[in-house]
């Protein structure tokens, strides 16, 4: 039992690492997730019920949950790139009572690059506020 424990606790260390890591394209994270989870999914299913039956049963789990993580992602940044290509404020409403709320800047000139506050709401209780960086094309210096 404590095996499965130390392999259940790599994996999810793992997952955390890997699902952190800076992605050189800020796109298909629904497909990127889907792949990770059903990986750790089916070596968790493998560690838990050592049969062939529980390691297809973690990978179809970890499936779903990493494509539900990673289509998160993939949502808060396509709000971000439609904020700032539209120049107008733009909200995406879930059906719990969250939404996401992205609004634009002004654009850098020398830059080509535009800062979008990205805001997350809970049941109309702002949760984070953040601020990215979006650029049209390559950004050519360090300054803003």
């Amino acid at each position: 039992m404590k095996n499965k424990m130390t392999i259940l606790l790599l994996c999810c260390l793992l997952g955390a690492v890997i699902s952190c890591a800076p992605a050189a394209q800020d796109r298909y994270n629904t497909q990127r997730g889907a792949a990770v989870g059903a990986g750790m999914g089916a070596v968790m299913g493998q560690a838990i019920g050592r049969n062939t039956e529980a390691t297809l049963l973690g990978a179809g789990i970890g499936t779903l949950l990493g494509a539900i993580v990673g289509n998160a992602a993939d949502q808060s940044h396509q709000a971000v790139r439609e904020a700032a290509v539209t120049n107008k404020r733009v909200v995406y409403y879930d059906d719990r009572g969250g939404a996401l709320e992205a609004i634009p800047g002004p654009t850098n000139q020398q830059t080509n690059c535009r800062k979008v506050t990205k805001r997350v709401w809970d049941k109309g209780n702002l949760v984070s506020e953040t601020v990215e960086e979006t650029c049209e094309g390559e950004k050519k210096s360090r300054d803003y």
